[in-house]
């Protein structure tokens, strides 16, 4: 499965339990009267220095604390932390991250919203506004839980990709095993920046995997086949370009074997030249893997001259779509080098 780390804060509503009473609390009993609320709460630090800090008004304190710790969750986790997560970690190994930071704001919502403390409150007419502080051990917990989460996953597609020889499961297998890599260390960088140490560690499980893919992709070489005429001359010109065949006889990995049948016939309108190509997926040893057809033929007509309707045949085959499908599914199966 594929783990998205960021939808790291789940239970921030109103229906999650109040915090603690507060440490300070001031009543407006006529001392600074017409001050600005959001100024007598800016001026409030918390008592650790290093804690995170967040500011609520509402009409009860219920309201302003849920306030203060959406805003510790924002201030924090989405704004200030978005280039330790969205660009330090953005292509490691080679892999893209995916819209991490669209992630974070959509879902930045306290997992633990109780360990976000109420450190002050002040009742200023109708309104109460509060301080709320969280320890950055508190503010790790819940992304700790989730790295465990993505060490497991990773541990399973690791054992995956060193345990199977298929093609496919195993290009997949490799792919999942990056992803979640590349999760594991967003995270392992959001917790150093907070100087949290992690339990879990990933390097050695990566490295092994990363080593077997790594000798697979330079012992597996692919194979191109074909019947030797105009219709295999034309498609292998075309996949060529974006995929690397050896075009001799297979002797170990992946065997591309092509059919294509020519044929040219009178019609109403003239002469009539088609293709009819297939394409199976096999082992060197003979074990099929996955066989490939062009939905219909490939066509190509002339009133009176079968050159000419060659030339037309040759054309639309160089525009028919299942080349670039066969390319998408081809690419599924043959191994590539990354990391």
């Amino acid at each position: 499965m594929r783990f998205i780390i960021y939808t790291f804060f789940l239970c921030f509503l109103a229906s999650c339990s109040s915090g603690p009473k507060s440490k300070t609390t001031d009543s407006n009993s006529g001392q600074g009267v017409g001050t600005d609320l959001n100024q007598v709460l800016d001026g409030v630090s918390c008592a650790n220095a290093d804690d995170f800090r967040g500011i609520g008004i509402g009409r009860n304190e219920n309201e302003a604390i849920t306030q203060a710790r959406s805003n510790i969750a924002q201030e924090y986790f989405v704004e200030k932390l978005k280039t330790i997560i969205d660009i330090d970690g953005q292509n490691i190994n080679g892999v893209a991250s995916t819209n991490t930071y669209t992630s974070i704001s959509q879902n930045a919502k306290l997992l633990n919203p109780s360990d976000a403390k109420l450190h002050y409150s002040k009742r200023q007419g109708e309104q109460i506004g509060v301080v709320a502080c969280m320890t950055k051990s508190d503010a790790a917990k819940s992304f700790i839980e989730q790295q465990r989460q993505v060490a497991d996953s990773l541990s399973l597609a690791s054992s995956i990709l060193l345990n199977t020889e298929h093609p496919k499961h195993k290009n997949e297998a490799w792919r999942k095993t990056q992803m979640l890599y590349n999760d594991f260390m967003r995270i392992q960088n959001l917790l150093g920046g907070w100087g949290v140490k992690s339990p879990y560690s990933a390097d050695e499980i990566y490295t092994k995997a990363r080593e077997n893919y790594k000798n697979y992709c330079q012992s597996v070489k692919v194979f191109w086949q074909d019947v030797k005429n105009n219709c295999s001359e034309a498609v292998f010109a075309i996949l060529s370009q974006k995929v690397k065949f050896e075009k001799s006889k297979c002797s170990g990995g992946l065997n591309l074997s092509f059919y294509c049948s020519e044929k040219c016939k009178s019609a109403s309108f003239g002469i009539e030249c088609s293709y009819d190509p297939s394409l199976s997926i096999e082992s060197c040893g003979g074990e099929k893997y996955s066989m490939l057809k062009a939905s219909k033929p490939i066509t190509g007509g002339d009133m009176y001259n079968e050159a000419k309707a060659r030339e037309m045949l040759t054309e639309n085959l160089q525009k028919a779509t299942f080349l670039s499908e066969w390319e998408k599914e081809i690419k599924q199966w043959v191994p590539f080098c990354s990391g």
